[in-house]
């Protein structure tokens, strides 16, 4: 099966959102201990990857739900962008990475993430909510989500180290238990697109629709 270059482009962006992500908080970890000012530097670059990540998670999904509505994939994907540039302006602001403001920058990224509610709502409406369930496509973009708040709010509490404070210093903190519910999220992200991308391309042409979906 040949595969068109719109479709690299758009699986192309989650990958380039994943590895942006994860590269930044790697270099992030890597070099904290450098100096102040590298430090705050790359926690700014750690946060604007992880607006990278769920801008290049709405790419595909986005591409693939509708994919035979142009009208409402132009609209969603143009407001992802914004957003993202949002966020990634946010997260360059001095105060953002600040340890005072943990549960603010978790709200910000839960707030961007949370916004994929609309596009999923009208995509389950056009396409029809028991097909797409049924097609499991759906229920992997729930996960995910699922998934990447759990680990969201992990973070922001504090949890579990808050409960037994001196025990999870070094292994099994809310920073940590957060990267791993990152790394599950991409991964069942990664299926669920890979799930639709195959339902797209093997039905054929899209039927024009009797009435615009807005």
């Amino acid at each position: 099966m040949e595969i068109e270059l719109q479709e690299k482009i758009v699986f192309g962006a989650f990958f380039a959102g994943a590895i942006i992500c994860l590269g930044m908080s790697f270099m992030f970890h890597t070099v904290n201990c450098h100096s102040q000012f590298i430090g705050k530097l790359f926690s700014k670059l750690d946060y604007c990857g992880i607006a990278m990540l769920i801008m290049g998670s709405f790419v595909p999904w986005v591409y693939y739900g509708f994919y035979c509505h142009f009208r409402p994939k132009v609209v969603y994907l143009s407001v992802v962008c914004a957003l993202g540039i949002t966020s990634i302006m946010v997260s360059l602001w001095d105060k953002f990475s600040e340890s005072g403001w943990r549960p603010f920058r978790a709200a910000v990224f839960m707030t961007f993430g949370l916004s994929g509610i609309v596009p999923a709502i009208h995509y389950g409406i056009v396409e029809g909510w028991f097909n797409k369930v049924s097609q499991k496509s759906l229920g992997w973009l729930i996960l995910m989500g699922l998934l990447y708040i759990m680990g969201a709010m992990l973070y922001a509490l504090r949890v579990p180290e808050r409960w037994f404070p001196g025990k999870f210093d070094i292994w099994l903190h809310s920073h940590q238990i957060f990267h791993v519910f990152v790394l599950g999220g991409a991964f069942v992200h990664y299926h669920g697109i890979s799930e639709m991308a195959m339902y797209r391309v093997t039905i054929g042409q899209c039927e024009m629709p009797d009435i615009p979906i807005y």
